[in-house]
């Protein structure tokens, strides 16, 4: 009874937390467009929340087991309000680089503890059932918090301090749950034999692009539309649809996948990111095209981490998810900052122009790799 009541406690913070971060990642872009940062900075800070993501998902385990699961995720949404109001009190770009930089971790510390507490919660039958219930409720949270930006102060230091009050709502939450992980046993650094198992390779590499274009989405989308000269509200407004479509299209990306293998949808992903970054580039059908950008980005990192996910024991899938969010992190830090420059020596369209280098590159790994499966097999077959 404790367990479930604590579940869905779990679940209330983690939406606080949620629309704080949906809400942040929109307007941190869009506040530098107005303070006149070039784009090249506002790529490079979007690259630095994700180096933040980085360092949280390292040290989290060690804070966890030092202060427990409550006590870390609550200090750290703590960490989390201090550094928004920060935000607000210096605006340029070193002060609001480390700033993000703190949000960053606190970000990601807060996922490995959720994440953990949501595994400790279920059986081995019903562990599936309650992380689609977490992603969904993150999917939700994440849309909930770009639909009511347009209700959030457009003062800075205002909108820190609703930032803070809804964190404050999310320690109280956790606070009321009876979540208490386990203690693990010093192990060695076991997320780099999982980077390097082969048969997770084109899984892993799905991850990282993944990360690649989820953070180039978060941190650049919105200094484009505001560049073509939506208000903030309309900026929210493209936003939410890439999310919806992304949300809309889950079940049928993982339905696909069990009826016509990941390596098959995977490729036509990418086919349809091509697509939609083509009518983004020549600005023909921009709602088809968001439509078709979310549902594609969205879905390439559950079908890519099940993948991964499946060629491993069931006692390495933890390792196996902390090497994943490892590495398209890292694809996350990098991509804002190099197709920024791109896009400041260029346009802005060439943020698109990299999705389509991203996504063909994925393909013809992903159909070589089949071909040397198929040729493998046969000379398999003819020996």
């Amino acid at each position: 009874m404790k367990r479930s009541y604590s579940f869905i406690l779990l679940l209330v913070s983690l939406t606080f937390v949620t629309i704080s971060l949906s809400a942040l990642n929109t307007q941190v872009p869009l506040w530098m467009v107005h303070n006149e940062f070039p784009v090249w900075q506002i790529g490079l800070i979007g690259s630095i929340y994700f180096v933040g993501n980085l360092i949280g998902t390292i040290v989290a385990n060690w804070f966890i087991q030092k202060l427990t699961a409550r006590h870390t995720y609550a200090y750290t949404c703590l960490l989390f309000a201090i550094a928004t109001v920060g935000l607000s009190l210096s605006i340029d770009f070193y002060s609001w680089a480390f700033w993000r930089l703190l949000i960053g971790i606190a970000c990601s510390i807060t996922w490995v503890v959720v994440e953990s507490c949501v595994l400790v919660t279920g059986t081995l039958h019903t562990r599936g059932k309650l992380l689609a219930v977490y992603m969904t409720i993150y999917y939700l949270g994440t849309l909930l918090g770009q639909v009511l930006l347009q209700y959030f102060p457009n003062e800075i230091l205002y909108f820190s301090f609703v930032i803070a009050i809804l964190m404050g709502l999310a320690i109280l939450f956790i606070l009321l749950t009876h979540y208490q992980l386990p203690k693990r046993k010093k192990r060695g650094f076991e997320i780099i034999s999982m980077i390097l198992h082969k048969e997770a390779r084109l899984g892993l590499i799905g991850c990282i692009v993944a990360g690649m274009l989820l953070g180039s989405l978060y941190s650049l989308l919105p200094a484009y539309y505001s560049h073509l000269g939506y208000s903030d509200n309309g900026v929210a407004n493209w936003i939410i649809l890439l999310i919806l479509s992304g949300v809309i299209a889950q079940f049928p990306a993982s339905v696909g996948a069990d009826r016509y293998g990941r390596r098959t949808i995977l490729i036509i992903d990418g086919l349809i990111l091509i697509a939609a970054s083509i009518l983004l580039i020549v600005g023909f059908n921009d709602l088809l095209a968001i439509i078709l950008l979310g549902a594609s980005c969205y879905t390439l990192y559950p079908l890519a981490m099940a993948w991964a996910c499946a060629t491993v024991k069931k006692q390495e899938i933890v390792a196996m998810n902390q090497a994943m969010l490892l590495i398209s992190t890292v694809g996350s830090l990098i991509a804002p900052a190099v197709i920024s420059l791109a896009m400041e020596k260029f346009n802005n369209r060439y943020l698109f122009v990299s999705f389509i280098f991203i996504s063909l590159f994925y393909i013809v790994l992903l159909l070589y790799k089949r071909g040397n499966n198929a040729q493998s097999q046969q000379s398999t077959q003819t020996s």
